[in-house]
C-alpha cells in the first residue's frame, strides 16, 4: 500500500501520516493485553514491520536516522507507554478507572511467564 501511494506522488509527510494512522494502528491493536507476554522474538518481527515501511518512506536512510528525523518511538518502546497509561489514573475519567477506586492484592506468582500475563503485570506495575 505504502509503495503504491509513493509512486502515486504522495508526499513523505502524508505517507507517514498513512502509516501511523494504518498501519501502526494495526500492529498495536488491543497491546495492553498481549504485549506484556510476547517473547523478544515476535516483538522483533512486529519491529521489522516498521523498519520495512519506514524504509519504503524514506529509501536511502538508515532506521536510526529515519527514527531521528520522523521521532516515532519504536513499537516496543510505545506499546510499553500504551500498557502503562492503560491502567494509569486518569483525573478526567476517574469513576471508570478501576485501579485508582480498588486496592487488589498483589498475586502470588511462582513463574515469570505467569508475572508477566496481563492482569497480574497490570496489578504490578499500576497500583
Amino acid at each position: 500500500m505504502l509503495y503504491q501511494l509513493k509512486r502515486a506522488g504522495i508526499t513523505q509527510k502524508d505517507l507517514v501520516n498513512v502509516y501511523v494512522s494504518v498501519v501502526r494502528l494495526v500492529l498495536e491493536y488491543a497491546c495492553p493485553v498481549w504485549h506484556t507476554n510476547l517473547p523478544q522474538y515476535l516483538s522483533d518481527n512486529i519491529e521489522v514491520i516498521q523498519k520495512r515501511a519506514l524504509k519504503c518512506i524514506f529509501p536511502g536512510l538508515g532506521y536510526a536516522e529515519i527514527l531521528r528525523r520522523v521521532k516515532p518511538d519504536t513499537l516496543n518502546v510505545r506499546r510499553d507507554s500504551i500498557c502503562q497509561n492503560y491502567l494509569l489514573p486518569d483525573k478526567r475519567h476517574t469513576k471508570y478507572n478501576i485501579i485508582q477506586q480498588n486496592v487488589y492484592p498483589l498475586p502470588v506468582t511462582r513463574t515469570n511467564r505467569f508475572r508477566n500475563s496481563f492482569i497480574p503485570w497490570a496489578l504490578y506495575n499500576c497500583q
